[in-house]
């Protein structure tokens, strides 16, 4: 498996997933957020991770998660798409503040979370209903973004990032 980002970077989702009552998309297992990513992405196919990768990316101090994997060769080329399931939002959320690396362009739905690798597919991921994380300090989106509080004090859910062209 190439479960290679997520575990490089210690945390790095049925044809369409559900609705979560507060808009995002929700998944309720691996196998649905690949369905989702495939519907969404069009990859070639998904590869769910083993529990002892899973077990590797909770002890680089990713928390809140059960699961993940990585849809392939989605259309339109930008490489690999590593996902996570998050059983707990507060905890993956305070795993996420606590890590740099990890606020660049990382994207949510109620219930897990992708990092996708082009801009391209950062813009079908908003059509579909996620939004990015960012828990930079003293974020402000643009107006006419959308910005909404996350799960802890400093992370926000929004559908800007200065990263995308």
């Amino acid at each position: 498996m190439r479960f290679h980002r997520i575990l490089a970077t210690a945390g790095t989702v049925c044809a369409l997933a559900s609705v979560s009552a507060c808009g995002l998309p929700s998944v309720g297992s691996p196998q649905d957020a690949g369905d989702f990513l495939r519907s969404t992405l069009h990859c070639e196919s998904v590869d769910i991770a083993s529990p002892p990768e899973v077990q590797r990316v909770e002890a680089m101090g990713m928390t809140g998660i059960n699961g993940g994997g990585e849809c392939e060769d989605p259309a339109g080329g930008g490489g690999d798409v590593d996902f996570l399931t998050v059983e707990d939002m507060e905890a993956f959320q305070t795993a996420v503040k606590g890590d740099e690396d990890e606020q660049d362009d990382l994207m949510i739905g109620d219930d897990f979370a992708v990092d996708p690798s082009s801009d391209d597919q950062r813009r079908q991921l908003l059509k579909a209903g996620l939004l990015f994380l960012n828990c930079t300090p003293d974020f402000k989106a643009p107006s006419g973004n959308s910005t909404d509080d996350g799960e802890i004090d400093g992370c926000f859910t929004t559908d800007y990032s200065d990263d995308l062209d």
